[in-house]
């Protein structure tokens, strides 16, 4: 059983039938992990990073004060900026 590793052309226990043909799936395999990898960490930092901006829709009817209040109810603007900017548009 030893002796099989030390004659020629044995490759540790393989005979080299199909050899090439294992060695380039394992390359071609190794390029389509690193391509499917690339793809699937380009779309998580878009969809995690600044790809991935909320929508801003304006409500329907879209008058001045549906704004206002849209954005006061959303955090964009305190109640003092609130109040005032209501006053303005009054």
């Amino acid at each position: 059983m030893w002796q099989n590793w030390h004659q020629p052309g044995s490759m540790m226990g393989y005979d080299g039938g199909g050899w090439f043909w294992g060695m380039a799936f394992h390359g071609l395999s190794a390029i389509l992990f690193i391509a499917v990898l690339a793809v699937v960490l380009t779309l998580l930092f878009r969809w995690l990073g600044a790809g991935h901006q909320p929508q801003v829709t304006t409500p329907s009817g879209g008058g001045a004060l549906d704004i206002l209040k849209t954005r006061y109810a959303r955090g964009e603007i305190d109640r003092d900026d609130y109040l005032q900017r209501k006053a303005d548009l009054s």
